[in-house]
């Protein structure tokens, strides 16, 4: 019989990979650990690659998780306990991307550049947003998305506004970077207009028009 997801992948909430949500950590806090262990993204699908392998191109892979940002944020003792905050949570694919593109590791310095000082709304996340690495998160409006730097935030199928203690979470697709931001150097209104109601295309045209 054709395998299953959860068979086939384990968890897709990446859960047992860090073990009880609850349990004890260097970095963060025990709330912003267990809902970003519990955080279940968009469906992951086989495509062509599962043909061989008897899927369908259209069967469920797995789940965007967020467990390697759980990891590296206990890996580096970020401590989210004294205050509140706004996590923008990139999945485990982002760190991928990340490496595949030739980038340098990500750092405590990196990770804090995904978290503001306060709990903020995705609704209210419409202006640059100060982060607690120092640096200034840009926020625009492209292809009627609303972004942070080069990250969608609110995409479809993407959760955000997830309550985590003192802190509230939104997940992204995209490894931020301190100063690695270049501002567009074209009308976002003619972006407006160029808009797709898709989060991969609307990402892909905007990458394309920065190449």
């Amino acid at each position: 019989p054709r395998p299953t997801a959860s068979t086939a992948f384990g968890s897709p909430t990446g859960s047992t990979a860090f073990g009880s949500p609850t349990a004890s950590a260097p970095g963060g806090g025990s709330d912003v650990i267990s809902t970003l262990q519990s955080l279940q993204g968009p469906e992951i699908l086989w495509g062509a690659d599962g043909v061989p392998l008897g899927y369908g191109e259209s069967d469920v892979k797995g789940y965007e998780s967020f467990g390697r940002f759980v990891a590296a944020i206990q890996a580096n003792g970020i401590d989210l306990t004294q205050g509140e905050y706004t996590i923008l949570a990139p999945a485990d694919s982002a760190f991928s991307k990340h490496e595949l593109g030739g980038n340098a590791p990500v750092t405590a310095d990196v990770l804090k550049y995904h978290v503001i000082p306060g709990k903020k709304s995705l609704a209210s996340l419409t202006s640059n947003q100060p982060t607690l690495q120092g640096g200034t998160l840009t926020a625009s409006r492209k292809f009627r998305k609303n972004w942070l730097d080069d990250a969608i935030v609110g995409g479809a199928n993407w959760p955000s506004d997830k309550p985590a203690g003192n802190c509230i979470v939104h997940t992204i697709d995209t490894i931020l970077v301190p100063g690695a931001y270049e501002s567009p150097t074209y009308s976002q209104d003619a972006s407006e207009l160029a808009g797709s109601s898709s989060d991969a295309a609307a990402k892909a045209a905007w990458l394309a028009a920065r190449a």
